[in-house]
């Protein structure tokens, strides 16, 4: 996985600002900062939810498994290469935690879940985000999810990444209080089918196409441009769910 990300640091989040939306979104629902809050960006990748928590007020860390992604995080930010399992930072550290559409891609949330709450303070926020079962009355408007579930069958043992976890008992699990959830929604309109294939291959479904056979991602790409080139417009419409709770 890390390889994955280091590999693509160049184009993540460029082709469509997708990521950067939903961080946007995650930074506006945290409490406005008292001065000098700080807050920790685990898996930070570009700095989706990192720029806009530091635009909101908090004195900003950024934290990424991938070189590369560092590399372009220490620009702008205070980043450190580091794994979310494995924070290196003293107990009681950060008045929040944030993870951006990254717990669920890891081998072992729960590990990463408890690293948030020991560098929390007492009473600290952690928020993190996740794909998940779309909201009441929310429909995508493309086909793509439909094909990742059929062609899930061809992949290899342990093809993809991550692992099922249940948000809330993993957050109880770990000591958090409060364990709240909520929906977030982004509408994008997307220029040609191309550009969503391209999409597609510039984050964490890369490593699901890449350990398809090469037969099977050549029939996955042709079945997702030929449902898109037959829309009049095409829109990435996606939910993803907001876990907080308190240390």
């Amino acid at each position: 996985m890390i390889e994955l990300f280091d590999r693509l640091a160049g184009s993540y989040d460029e082709v469509l600002p997708f990521f950067r939306e939903f961080g946007r979104q995650t930074a506006d629902r945290l409490p406005l900062p008292a001065p000098g809050a700080r807050l920790l960006d685990v898996g930070a990748g570009r700095g989706a939810v990192a720029h806009a928590a530091r635009d909101r007020g908090y004195t900003v860390t950024a934290t990424d498994a991938a070189p590369g992604m560092v590399d372009r995080l220490a620009a702008t930010l205070d980043a450190h290469l580091m794994d979310a399992a494995d924070l290196r930072f003293p107990d009681g550290t950060f008045d929040v935690v944030t993870a951006g559409l990254v717990i669920h891609i890891l081998d072992d949330p729960a590990s990463a879940v408890r690293e948030a709450r020991r560098v929390l303070k007492p009473g600290g926020l952690f928020a993190f985000t996740v794909p998940g079962p779309n909201p009441d009355g929310f429909a995508m408007t493309d086909r793509a999810n439909e094909l990742f579930a059929e062609f899930s069958a061809y992949l290899p043992p342990a093809g993809s990444m991550g692992v099922a976890f249940d948000e809330s008992a993993t957050l109880a699990a770990a000591g958090f209080t409060g364990v709240a959830e909520t929906d977030l929604r982004v509408e994008l309109t997307v220029p040609d089918a191309e550009t969503l294939w391209r999409w597609f291959q510039t984050h964490g479904s890369r490593k699901f196409l890449d350990d398809l056979p090469a037969e099977r991602r050549a029939e996955f790409r042709t079945r997702l441009l030929d449902d898109l080139n037959g829309r009049d417009r095409i829109v990435l419409r996606r939910a993803a769910w907001l876990f907080t709770g308190l240390a």
